[in-house]
């Protein structure tokens, strides 16, 4: 969603008549978008500005999550000018040149404002051939380690109207991939182009924008991401299975193996209702494949408990997943909860899971060695004509070529098998 958020931010002030360029010790505005998810956001963030900021810099602002949950702090060091949160960048060159003008000295921009933000962003223009697309933002479900319903506010979903609208826009102009992003993607609820009878609002839910996306055309491939598993609904498990274009591969974070500790975050399901779903998904899409994120050291829990995740990644079996260390963040229920756990004991039990996820990683890769696959590049690697691309599962698919590859599809037969991606040639 950073990601998506950084080339908004560029669009909007492009459209301003500010001009993008590539060296800092250039730049008259320095903007940073921060993350707030990870500890020492803030400490990295200072640190950051002390090493680009030069004679020159006229302006600095500091945008993001970690602007809207330190706020105070941010917006009172000496050295930056604006602090502007997720929802409102959209009025950061009226702000810039407030600034710029001497009408102000410091501007505080937090406004929790999604539907003014969208409708103000201009039309994307430089774009690549693999891009996101925000659905939903924000979060409802105040799950106890997270800061994200403070620094993006409740959910809100935006309308189909304007999302298919991007979405075609990006399309003729080259785009190839979409990924729809939010906080929880399979809570979207958004307004329908089209009314009910007697005037009542109507809404869809992602499923039904899914088929809607995919058959737009120029389309050849549909992710999203992040989805929860208490929202995820057979409906867009039959989605899956109904509609080629949409990738067989599904991001569903669990976070921990064991009921308690679950309940501590407030997740709002069991482990075993967890690996229930995956089970029918299974059933349904026989293709599919999944990912997950997971946080150990939670405060209180046991290594018995550990366990009981360590157990539920060996059943789960995931392509690839993600862990870290719990961290605590600033005004959250489970900063507040007694028993925090040392970090020699987080950092081997991050250790003992990562091995085990990195087990079936490798499996997964294996298997795909001697098959045909589609894979779409988007970069090159290190070595001379060497292009690297993914696949359907958000593998790196490495190989050599004569020919520029960047943004083409390619059928690729794997013949070799590493830890984090596989090689293959171009059949």
């Amino acid at each position: 969603m950073n990601v998506y958020d950084s080339k908004r931010i560029i669009d909007t002030l492009t459209k301003s008549e500010f001009e993008q360029i590539d060296n800092s010790k250039n730049a008259d505005i320095l903007i940073f978008y921060t993350c707030n998810i990870r500890e020492k956001a803030a400490q990295k963030l200072y640190s950051n500005i002390g090493f680009l900021k030069t004679k020159k810099t006229k302006v600095i602002a500091v945008g993001g999550c970690v602007a809207q949950a330190e706020k105070d702090l941010i917006f009172n060091h000496k050295g930056i000018n604006i602090s502007f949160g997720p929802q409102t960048y959209h009025r950061l060159p009226e702000h810039i040149n407030d600034i710029l003008k001497g009408k102000k000295d410091k501007i505080l921009d937090l406004e929790f404002d999604q539907d003014k933000k969208f409708s103000s962003l201009p039309k994307r223009k430089n774009i690549s051939y693999s891009e996101f697309v925000t659905i939903q933002e924000g979060c409802d479900n105040f799950c106890t380690y997270c800061v994200v319903p403070y620094t993006r506010g409740r959910e809100y979903s935006r309308p189909v109207k304007d999302i298919i609208t991007e979405i075609k826009e990006l399309l003729a102009i080259g785009a190839k991939e979409i990924t729809l992003i939010g906080q929880n993607v399979n809570s979207y609820h958004g307004e329908a182009p089209y009314i009910t009878i007697g005037n009542s609002r109507n809404t869809w839910r992602i499923e039904r924008l899914i088929q809607e996306i995919a058959e737009l055309d120029g389309l050849k491939r549909l992710r999203y991401t992040t989805s929860h598993p208490k929202d995820f609904t057979t409906e867009l498990m039959e989605v899956h299975a109904n509609t080629p274009v949409l990738v067989p591969f599904v991001h569903i974070p669990v976070q921990s193996g064991d009921n308690r500790i679950l309940k501590l975050m407030n997740r709002g399901h069991t482990a075993q209702e967890y690996l229930d779903k995956l089970s029918k998904f299974r059933d349904i899409c026989p293709n599919i494949q999944f990912s997950s994120d997971f946080i150990v050291g939670f405060p209180t829990e046991t290594d018995e408990e550990f366990e009981n995740t360590v157990k539920l990644v060996q059943e789960a079996k995931y392509t690839i997943s993600y862990s870290f260390k719990y961290s605590r963040r600033k005004n959250t229920p489970a900063d507040r909860m007694i028993g925090q756990i040392p970090e020699d004991i987080k950092e081997k039990r991050l250790d003992i899971l990562q091995k085990t996820l990195l087990k079936d990683q490798i499996c997964f890769n294996r298997s795909l060695l001697g098959k045909t696959q589609e894979i779409l590049f988007d970069r090159i690697g290190r070595k001379e004509k060497q292009y690297i691309g993914k696949n359907v599962f958000l593998q790196s698919v490495v190989v050599e070529s004569d020919e520029n590859l960047i943004g083409q599809f390619r059928n690729v037969k794997i013949d070799s098998a590493g830890d984090n991606s596989v090689k293959g040639r171009i059949v």
